[in-house]
C-alpha cells in the first residue's frame, strides 16, 4: 500500500493510550488498575470537532508506513492533515486538505461515506479499512 493511500485511509475513516506513572504510595493497588484501564470508546455523534488532534496510536496494515498523524478541523468545515510516513527507511510528511463532516453516522471527508467516529474524554478513534487512528486534541497555540 503507497503511503498515500495509507494516509487517505486514515482520512476516510485508529487502542490503548498509555496513561502516566503514578507512584504506589498514591493510591492503592486498585485504584492503580482502574488507571491503566483502556478508554472506552463510544460512538461520538455529531461532535463539534473543531480543534487540532494528535495521534497517540496507530493500528492495522496503516501502522507500517504512518508514524505521526495530525489533523486540524476548522470551524468552517474544512480541515488539513499530515502524516510523518515511514516509505522504505525514509522519513517525509505528507499532507491532505479538504472538508469535513461528523454526523450521527461518523466522519465524512472529503464527501466519502462516513466512517466510525467514537471519543473517550480527550481521545478520538477514527476506524477505517486498513486500520485505525487514536488521536488526542491538543492545544493549537
Amino acid at each position: 500500500m503507497s503511503a498515500g493511500v495509507a494516509l487517505r485511509l486514515l482520512a476516510l475513516g485508529v487502542a490503548a493510550v498509555l496513561p502516566g506513572c503514578i507512584g504506589s504510595n498514591v493510591i492503592n493497588a486498585e485504584q492503580r488498575m482502574a488507571a491503566l484501564a483502556e478508554p472506552v470508546f463510544v460512538p461520538a455523534g455529531a461532535l463539534q470537532l473543531e480543534g487540532l488532534y494528535a495521534s497517540v496510536d496507530v493500528q492495522g496494515e496503516v501502522a507500517a508506513q504512518l508514524r505521526k498523524v495530525y489533523y486540524v478541523f476548522l470551524p468552517d468545515g474544512s480541515y488539513t492533515g499530515a502524516a510523518l510516513v515511514d516509505s522504505g527507511g525514509t522519513l517525509a510528511f505528507q499532507t491532505l486538505t479538504g472538508r469535513f463532516a461528523v454526523t450521527a453516522a461518523g466522519l465524512a471527508l472529503d464527501g466519502a461515506e462516513p466512517v466510525p467516529l467514537l471519543a473517550a474524554g480527550e481521545l478520538l478513534r477514527i476506524e477505517a479499512p486498513g486500520g485505525a487512528l487514536v488521536l488526542r486534541r491538543e492545544v493549537l497555540r
